[in-house]
């Protein structure tokens, strides 16, 4: 009886121990970063055709209303902030990149955020916010169009963050070696994956992030869930291409200080999806925050954490 235990237990163990490093289904490592290698490969050969136009408000820091040209040629919107230095001569800012959440429409960062020393650059991926002047999304972004990451929304609403970081990395007013991410929700999620696939991002913060560790949000109460049960794709098929967009198979690629939150009543974008996300993250400097009795929102908290880690590991670090 105990040899008998004895093998099981070993079955067991090696059974798991692979499901922990690649779960059954899951693209491997090469072949996730060869799609994205093209992905960005097919990116720098379309023009940018950036333009950034001033805001005319009366505002305290420079404001401009930028587009550029995307993948497929889709054009999209984003707001640039630009602190005003006074009298002391300017030096390129360091520079926050944001996203909107998963409706589309509001901002991950306020303009006026600038006025902490940070230019701030808030982006609508294709189809979102200002940006469906030009793009049309004609399906629920997460759970349609899944037969193959070729094609499916994030692949071009990555890329949309990416193309207006290019714009970004242009300006003399820009500190081009002081970028991170900020976001919330799907902001957060895009946040973590563009830190993955982007080395110019040299810090990431995420609150309550959406899109992490979809096979396990597939499972349990979460926003993940509800999408993929009413579009009929809570299916192996459908994270066989979400597995290319998940922040927590493209976690391994993230090195810089990273700093994370997650509410224990958000049933949304559940914690335990999100931990695991954090888990994988190389960073010797990252930073996770639970909030038992939080549910899907940012909080005062996680607010003021965030300026204190920025502060620390991202625009006072020494290059």
């Amino acid at each position: 009886m105990k040899y008998i235990f004895t093998i099981t237990t070993v079955v067991l163990l090696a059974l798991y121990g692979h499901a922990a490093v690649r779960a059954k289904g899951t693209p491997p490592r090469d072949s996730i970063d060869a799609f994205w290698k093209k992905t960005r490969e097919r990116l720098a050969a379309v023009p940018m055709d950036a333009k950034a136009v001033p805001v005319v408000e009366a505002l305290p820091f420079k404001k401009y209303v930028v587009t550029v040209k995307s993948l497929n040629n889709v054009t999209v919107l984003g707001y640039l902030s630009i602190p005003v230095q006074g009298e002391a001569p300017a030096k390129p800012w360091p520079l926050l990149v944001t996203t909107t959440g998963y409706s589309g429409n509001g901002l991950g960062l306020q303009p006026g955020e600038c006025q902490r020393g940070y230019a701030v650059l808030h982006v609508y991926p294709r189809g979102q916010g200002p940006s469906s002047d030009y793009f049309n999304i004609t399906s629920d972004k997460l759970s349609t169009k899944l037969a193959s990451p070729e094609g499916y929304y994030y692949q071009g609403g990555y890329m949309d963050i990416i193309r207006m970081i290019d714009y970004a990395v242009t300006r003399p007013d820009i500190d081009t070696s002081r970028i991170a991410m900020v976001g919330t929700s799907q902001g957060g999620g895009i946040a973590l994956a563009i830190t993955a696939l982007d080395s110019r991002v040299k810090a990431v913060v995420a609150h309550v992030p959406f899109l992490c560790n979809l096979r396990l949000a597939a499972t349990m109460p979460s926003l993940a869930r509800s999408l993929l049960d009413r579009a009929g794709n809570n299916n192996e098929m459908a994270f066989r291409t979400l597995d290319y967009f998940d922040p927590y198979m493209l976690a391994y690629r993230i090195s810089v200080p990273a700093f994370m939150d997650a509410g224990g009543k958000d049933v949304l974008c559940p914690a335990p999806t999100i931990k695991a996300v954090y888990d994988k993250i190389k960073s010797k400097k990252k930073e996770y925050q639970f909030y038992p009795g939080l549910p899907h929102t940012s909080c005062m908290d996680s607010y003021a954490r965030t300026w204190v880690f920025l502060d620390r590991y991202f625009k006072n670090a020494k290059k």
